[in-house]
């Protein structure tokens, strides 16, 4: 392979699924990050490591260094991995459109990366999406949820459960917006959205789109997660969903989309009822389970920036699909069994560590480093940030 690949964010899962996909077909991976510590970075399938400053510290700095390293490691394609993908898209022109092959484009990061601005889009092609209600004073919101009951409350840029609130009451409701206004300094335009909370389970969509052209998709369901009330999942499943599949292709198609993503959908079993949650516009953090049951979204998205997208289409339509294959992320699911233990709820405690799965996200017996890189970054993040899911300034507004 005369192809040099730059993966960013190494420390995370879903890159480490990147490393591992693209290594086993011969391509040389160099890992960046902001530190040393991370699965990419224990793991033998690198070819070499560099740390950048985070965009959320310095966004010139971190396209410079960026642009320095792949200048150093001769490095041809960039494949981003987390929330500094808009980043790279917005200065796709001082890193050179080569380099930004996979990078999708800026406008449409922006869209998706605002709550609000994406629900009116999924809602303006007929794409079901929870009630909204629309208020100027938090106070508002007391008369205007008064018959409502539980909603939902989101920040408009969030990532995974951060930025996200439940309220069992108008008052409840309006303390919390009130917070967020204050916390984070929200002008006008940013103010938190409030919305119904939609009972059902949690299913995703996951595409690649080259050029508005889709290339591959994958759809499974999320069994068990982190925060029971949401954000990342420990347990998936490979499940097929029509409308949701139909109406994620409708969500892309009808931008022209580019690159990797997954839509996100609440779906009410017993109605059959879906609706529009969110688009992660980048790598998402379930991608093993796809990798894993026979989607190779890094492959096929380096077919398409290295060979052509038909040569990519070709390798997805030859694939095999592991229909219901289940995979878990080994350290959410221990993260679990810890507060049941903690609680003295044994069985349950019990049962989540021994479900039986197919595959396992982060622990692999052939490259048992990166499990430890894995657990030193986590302890490392909740040190510096108190929590086990800690926030960095600028993640969330």
């Amino acid at each position: 392979m005369n192809t040099r690949v730059l993966l960013t964010s190494g420390w995370l899962r879903s890159s480490y699924s990147v490393l591992r996909n693209l290594s086993k077909v011969g391509i040389p991976v160099h890992v960046s990050d902001t530190g040393r510590f991370g699965m990419s970075q224990f793991s033998k399938y690198k070819t070499g490591l560099d740390t950048y400053t985070s965009h959320y510290q310095n966004e010139e700095l971190f396209v410079r260094e960026l642009k320095e390293i792949c200048n150093r490691e001769k490095i041809n394609l960039i494949f981003p991995s987390h929330n500094e993908t808009e980043v790279l898209a917005q200065h796709r022109e001082t890193l050179g459109e080569d380099l930004c092959r996979l990078v999708p484009k800026y406008e449409h990061c922006t869209l998706f990366n605002n709550k609000s601005v994406a629900y009116d889009y999924a809602e303006s092609l007929g794409i079901p999406v929870p009630e909204r209600y629309q208020y100027e004073n938090p106070s508002d919101l007391i008369h205007l949820l008064k018959d409502v009951g539980p909603v939902v409350i989101k920040l408009l840029t969030g990532n995974s459960s951060k930025g996200v609130y439940f309220a069992e009451d108008p008052v409840g409701a309006s303390v919390i917006v009130k917070e967020l206004i204050n916390r984070y300094q929200l002008t006008t335009s940013r103010y938190p959205q409030v919305e119904q909370r939609v009972e059902g389970e949690g299913w995703g969509c996951s595409v690649l789109y080259w050029e508005g052209k889709p290339i591959a998709d994958f759809t499974h369901r999320r069994l068990r997660e982190k925060i029971i009330t949401g954000g990342t999942s420990t347990l998936r499943q490979q499940r097929d969903h029509a409308g949701i599949r139909h109406a994620a292709h409708k969500i892309f198609s009808g931008i022209g989309w580019h690159g990797l993503a997954m839509c996100e959908f609440k779906v009410c079993l017993k109605t059959q009822r879906f609706w529009f949650i969110e688009v992660n516009p980048r790598i998402w953090g379930s991608i093993p389970l796809a990798i894993d049951a026979g989607v190779e979204f890094p492959y096929l998205a380096f077919l398409c920036a290295d060979k052509s997208p038909e040569e990519a289409r070709r390798y997805f339509e030859r694939s095999s699909l592991r229909i219901n294959h289940k995979s878990k992320w080994m350290l959410g699911e221990l993260s679990l069994v810890i507060k049941c233990l903690i609680r003295l709820r044994l069985i349950r405690a019990f049962t989540i560590l021994f479900e039986k799965v197919d595959t396992i996200d982060d622990f692999h017996w052939n490259d048992p480093l990166a499990f430890v890189g894995q657990i030193l970054r986590y302890c490392l993040n909740s040190l510096g940030g108190l929590s086990f899911n800690p926030e960095e300034k600028g993640m969330l507004k």
